[in-house]
């Protein structure tokens, strides 16, 4: 990220930077994820307050309540055949998975493996799930997904109910996109689902990211997110796609088909 310039007149520019890097990337960066800023100087804190005000940065915070709501939605779904197991790509501080277990009666019911490259964000995971108590429910672990992808590394993984990935593949093409996609195919039981997140061509902050952020990401559309997941392994169009309440974010959905 090209930044020299927000840092000179910020003072330090850690804040917005940080935040700009953190919530793209599913990479932590501590209070990213929550956007609560701190930019260096008189002037920093003004610029973070522009940046949190983004449209951007509105749909970034409503897609932890919805990603909620899907996993709520596969647990309803399996029943009494606990528990469900769901793993996170790029998880980032995974805040909407805590957002789970402090609902669920009984936290057995719900395994989440949770994949970063990020070896400051998996840090930050394992203190949280120390402190929670849900080190037999909640599994950090350090992965990289373009190996996964490619074949060139592995997880350990029981067939997953869900897997998903809100913050990645908008910076990545479409061949690798696809590839990913036959990757979390062969890790999903029959009948389990996908969910991949991106930036819809309507984001009205794009022009910003793109010129004074330099933040470029692959905008998508519903019909580029079709094709995309028509050619893996999954062979068929999206089964749902959604939107969070800025209608920014997408999220695209299907199901892997009983065999």
């Amino acid at each position: 990220m090209g930044h020299t310039a927000l840092a000179v007149v910020a003072g330090s520019g850690e804040g917005v930077l940080a935040a700009g890097h953190g919530i793209g990337s599913g990479a932590l960066r501590p209070g990213s994820h929550g956007l609560a800023l701190a930019g260096g100087g008189r002037v920093g804190p003004l610029l973070d307050q522009v940046f949190l005000g983004l449209p951007a940065c509105e749909a970034v915070r409503n897609r932890r309540h919805l990603l909620a709501e899907e996993i709520g939605f596969a647990i309803a779904e399996k029943g009494d055949q606990s528990p469900v197991r769901i793993t996170s790509l790029a998880c980032g501080p995974a805040t909407e998975v805590f957002d789970i277990y402090r609902q669920l009666p009984d936290p057995s019911m719900l395994v989440t493996t949770l994949v970063d490259i990020d070896f400051q964000a998996l840090a930050f995971l394992d203190d949280r799930i120390s402190t929670g108590g849900l080190r037999r429910q909640m599994h950090p672990v350090n992965g990289n997904l373009v190996y996964l992808a490619m074949g060139r590394s592995t997880l350990a993984l029981q067939p997953q109910d869900l897997i998903y990935s809100i913050g990645l593949i908008d910076y990545f093409n479409d061949k690798f996109v696809v590839s990913l996609l036959n990757y979390v195919h062969s890790q999903l039981r029959p009948g389990g689902k996908v969910i991949l997140g991106n930036f819809h061509p309507r984001n009205s902050s794009k022009a910003f990211m793109d010129y004074v952020l330099d933040w470029r990401l692959i905008h998508r559309t519903e019909d580029d997110m079709h094709r995309l997941f028509q050619a893996s392994a999954f062979r068929s169009p999206c089964s749902n796609i959604r939107f969070e309440e800025q209608g920014i974010n997408l999220f695209a959905e299907c199901i892997r088909s009983a065999e």
